[in-house]
């Protein structure tokens, strides 16, 4: 969610699994959202992207996975790399 930031109602008994997900693949995949699919994502949602896409070849058949959207990339036009 940010570096370093842990909100103080986590409860970490309920998480399996962190994934650590780096700058550059999160740009990258905001970026493909932007290009394969028509939407326009924050840095947050590509990072989120990029994790589920490593779990993927993991999960059993007729597994179902919920992300959530937080932003728009509206206010990352100018960051450059980006889009």
């Amino acid at each position: 969610l940010g570096a370093g930031f842990i909100p103080p109602v986590l409860d970490r008994s309920v998480i399996d699994e962190i994934l650590t997900v780096g700058k550059e693949e999160a740009y990258a995949f905001t970026g493909r959202t932007a290009r394969e699919e028509g939407l326009l994502v924050g840095i947050s949602t590509g990072a989120v992207l990029a994790a589920v896409n490593r779990k993927m070849n993991a999960l059993s058949a007729g597994s179902r996975i919920l992300t959530f959207n937080y932003d728009t990339g509206e206010r990352y036009l100018s960051a450059e790399g980006l889009f």
